[in-house]
């Protein structure tokens, strides 16, 4: 089983995981979204991906801590 290591950091640096088989872990760059191109989208689909892009900011920000 596979886990962003944003959700788990915390638990390896406290020694409570473990990371195993690390050489086969899959480099993870990070979230993809796919929405048709429009000059205008929809303000829910903006709201959305502004949404998306701050909690991947916020987890990355925990990772590193």
């Amino acid at each position: 089983m596979w886990v962003p290591l944003s959700l788990v950091a915390e638990h390896l640096q406290g020694g409570r995981l473990v990371q195993m088989l690390a050489e086969w872990s899959p480099n993870y760059s990070g979230l993809c979204l796919y929405y048709p191109a429009n000059r205008h989208p929809p303000m829910a689909l903006r709201l959305f991906v502004q949404a998306v892009q701050e909690w991947a900011g916020q987890a990355r920000r925990d990772a590193q801590r």
